[in-house]
């Protein structure tokens, strides 16, 4: 457990707000004891107040501040002798060992107060001798908040849990700052319209729905009161949007407040705080026409080129902050903000500390919005910079090669994502050691590819290793260490080992619900991976239960607009689809869909995903052409954004081919098939679970076609990898079974037949049980062929058998359940 210590040193006129930032802290040493990380407040008034002769007790303090991590000064109209002398030892203190890291904060003085000339001539120094600056606050949650945003940016541990919730700025849940307290809101013009608009449209739908319950038939009254509900609704979704933006360009804001800018960007940077947006990206143009001046007399002006690359930065996070303008818009807006910045940080000697951080923020922006490619190579040049910077051997190097890893990952270049991340590995167990959290992290990477590659027992041996780091160093009630446990779950799920998958998933809920309790994005991914596994043994109502408790965090938390939102969606959706509920699950895919759309824009993989899912309703539904209108939108997406060498494209293809199979095009259906198998095999192998699919998919069209022979090369291809890779107890395998079960059923072989089925089934029975639709389709398949040997007593046993499933597990108006019904009435009539 690390240590920081804080010394709070302000004069006696801030009482109240020195009592208040130590509640603060005590509440962040709550957070921050669950990364591992202990925050020790020191403030006058706690400290030992007993006479000692030999000292004066200020030389204690003083000695206290030599020895903190963390020297936090306020100001408001007075300069303390003692908080001078204090600052004064920080200051000394810092000189020598680079610590501590002074902060200091200045209330913005009210009218009818007036600031000391002592206080005014302080400043001056500070400005003007010592180069240091300090931070304007017009409340004290605007203290917090900034606080707080520079210790999350300096001591996250690799977490960020500031969101917007119930109007409320929290961290890991609990409230830092109330929006109405921070001007950049209060003060928004937009903020407020909304605010009012919402409570406006919340008095209105009150007052329709008790009207609609006195007369419930009223059908112009039920229309009026949807009408407002959805303007209700889209408006809470907006402004959950626009809250986030703010807070993320006043994050960008207070990472500035403590440099030397110009007194234009120091305008822009009070509009903003003061809740004018529009006048701060006014004035950011204002200084981006400027400074084209500055650049054309670089040698003369180069500090002002310097500020103005700082209000690059700024202008690239109030950009994509104005929601009112389409994220297409903005997305091109602030890439060619950031290219601009970047290419005049390379011409005019930059600071390299901040020249580093200028590309993180560049490629991770990039990355965000699936310009691969381009992030790629702006991580690529972090990478050597921050080489230069900090040495080869350094933990800043190893976290670039970390992030360069996931862009790879990411394209599906498993290779080079192995490269990177076992460069970064090498680098952190060397200087780190093997017994450090960022070195499980860097397991916990290596293992994410080879689950990704299909090799489980490799995943596994890497994510048990971060596993036992953690457990090590973290112990076993650490949120880091539920994540292993999520992870090890994932291995054995993708195996299709669901009892040792819900074992690990518990175990990591049980972590996070002690540790972060039930309102946390950690837990509604916990609830998210319980779900999926129940989904894949079938057990549709406690899927449904899991995903729709994670989509109750995830709106409380994280917003309605957010990505994680939109996948509990999509899970729910996928449910629904598995049911055979086609309207609810082309709701809850279309919501996803409307989500990635306005947050991630039009050409993201993810909005490709959505584009897919909904495609599979309408295909499910038997509506081709639609089926085919949104897989071609996701192919497109895929193509342009990932390439043809992604498993994503190669994905598309698939299901472009299985629509034109389900339609009896079967040339169509082969060429997308063969299309997916030729990546899928480059880009995976000739062993993977995805190669073995398109060998089954071209399988099915040769038995659709009557080309046993080819039939059954194709089926025996994709058995023998999915034995090889996922075992004989495996539903992959299984499904091998019946396929080929069906193709010695079309030549009429029946004992072979009933041979792959019965294996088949037995595998069902055993590893997904037998309330599962899957093992469902085993028992109607059997049924089929005692039917086709006129043992219609047998036949009829095994269709019931699947009947009830069906009725159990997809309701009786299924169609699955229908269709079974209909063969145990042409049985019973064979019967007589």
């Amino acid at each position: 457990m690390r240590t920081i210590k804080i010394f709070l040193a302000s004069s006696d006129e801030l009482r109240q707000e020195r009592i208040a930032f130590g509640n603060l802290v005590r509440q962040l040493d709550n957070i921050y004891m669950k990364r591992g990380i202990h925050i020790h407040l020191d403030v006058w008034e706690e400290l030992d107040a007993a006479f000692h002769s030999r000292k004066r007790k200020q030389d204690e303090y003083d000695e206290k501040v030599r020895q903190s991590d963390i020297f936090v000064a306020m100001f408001y109209t007075r300069a303390g002798q003692y908080t001078l002398e204090e600052l004064d030892v920080a200051i000394d203190e810092n000189s020598r060992r680079d610590m501590p890291t002074i902060l200091i904060y200045c209330r913005d003085v009210q009218p009818g107060d007036v600031e000391t000339a002592e206080l005014t001539e302080f400043k001056h120094r500070l400005e003007h001798e010592l180069e240091h600056f300090w931070s304007r606050y017009a409340t004290t949650d605007k203290m917090h908040l900034d606080f707080v945003m520079w210790l999350q940016r300096t001591e996250s541990a690799g977490q960020d849990g500031l969101k917007v919730e119930n109007d409320n700025v929290t961290l890991d849940g609990i409230p830092i700052a109330r929006m109405s307290q921070l001007p950049f809101a209060a003060d928004n013009e937009d903020y407020r319209e909304m605010k009012e608009r919402i409570a406006s449209l919340t008095a209105e739908v009150e007052q329709l729905q008790q009207a609609v319950d006195q007369m419930p038939t009223m059908t112009a009254l039920r229309d009026m009161l949807q009408q407002k509900l959805n303007e209700l609704n889209a408006l809470k979704e907006k402004l959950e949007s626009y809250q986030s933006s703010l807070l993320d360009t006043a994050r960008r804001i207070a990472a500035m407040q403590l440099e030397k800018v110009s007194g234009t960007l120091q305008r822009a940077m009070d509009a903003f705080e003061a809740g004018n947006l529009a006048g701060a990206n006014a004035l950011l143009d204002e200084i981006a026409r400027e400074a084209e001046s500055h650049m054309e007399r670089l040698e003369q002006d180069q500090e002002l080129v310097h500020q103005d690359i700082d209000a690059f930065q700024l202008q690239a996070k109030t950009v994509l902050a104005d929601v009112n303008t389409p994220i297409a818009d903005r997305i091109a807006s602030v890439t060619a903000i950031y290219a601009k910045a970047d290419d005049w940080a390379r011409r005019s000697a930059y600071d390299k500390e901040k020249y580093a951080q200028l590309l993180f923020d560049y490629a991770k922006f990039l990355n965000d919005y699936a310009h691969y490619e381009e992030a790629k190579q702006i991580y690529l040049r972090q990478i050597s910079l921050s080489e230069e910077i900090y040495g080869p051997e350094s933990e800043d190097t190893a976290t670039s090669y970390n992030e360069i890893g996931v862009v790879y990952t990411r394209q599906g270049d498993y290779p080079q994502a192995l490269e990177y991340y076992f460069k970064a590995l090498a680098i952190e167990e060397r200087i780190l050691g093997a017994d450090h959290p960022s070195t499980a992290t860097s397991y916990n990477n290596i293992g994410f590819v080879y689950v990704s590659q299909g090799d489980y027992p490799q995943a596994l041996e890497y994510h048990l290793k971060a596993l036992a780091i953690r457990e090590r160093v973290l112990g076993t009630e650490h949120p880091d260490t539920a994540i292993s446990y999520n992870n090890i779950g994932l291995v054995y799920s993708e195996q299709g080992d669901y009892s040792r998958a819900l074992e690990y998933y518990f175990k990591a809920l049980a972590i996070d619900e002690h540790v972060l309790g039930t309102d946390y994005p950690n837990t509604a991914g916990d609830y998210n991976n319980i779900g999926y596994v129940y989904s894949s043994q079938g057990d549709y109502p406690q899927a449904l239960e899991y995903y729709f408790k994670a989509l109750a965090i995830e709106e409380r938390i994280l917003g309605a607009d957010h990505p994680s939102t939109a996948t509990s969606y999509n899970n729910i959706g996928f449910v629904y689809v598995s049911q055979g509920d086609y309207p609810q699950a082309l709701e809850y895919h279309l919501k996803a869909l409307a989500i990635r759309e306005r947050v991630l824009g039009t050409e993201h993989p993810d909005t490709a995903i959505s584009y897919n899912n909904i495609g599979l309703v309408y295909s499910e539904q038997g509506d081709y052409s639609r089926a085919l209108e949104y897989y071609f939108k996701a192919l497109a997406i895929d193509e342009h954004v990932l390439g043809t060498d992604h498993p994503n494209t190669a994905g598309d293809y698939n299901n472009i081919g299985l629509v034109y199979s389900e339609q009896g095009d079967y040339p169509q259906a082969l060429d997308y098939y063969f299309k997916a198998l030729f990546f899928f095999e480059r880009i995976l192998g000739s062993n993977h679970p995805s190669t073995a699919t398109s060998y089954n998919n071209i399988g099915a069209v040769y038995d659709s076609e009557g080309d046993y022979p080819q039939a059954l090369e194709y089926y025996f291809k994709a058995l023998a990898i999915d034995e090889r890779v996922l075992g004989t107890d495996h539903p992959s395998t299984a499904r091998d079974y019946n396929n080929i079960g069906s193709v010695y059923y079309n030549q009429g072989d029946y004992p072979q037949a009933l041979e792959y089925y019965f294996k088949a089934l037995a595998i069902d029975e055993r590893v997904l049980g037998t309330d599962h639709p899957s093992t469902a389709r085993d028992y109607n398949n059997i049924g089929f062929v005692y039917y086709c040997q006129g043992d219609y007593p047998q036949a009829l046993e095994y269709y019931q058998k699947a009947l009830d499933i069906r009725e159990r597990v997809l309701g009786p108006d299924h169609p699955k359940t229908q269709k079974v019904k209909k063969h145990i009435e042409a049985v019973q009539s064979k019967m007589g």
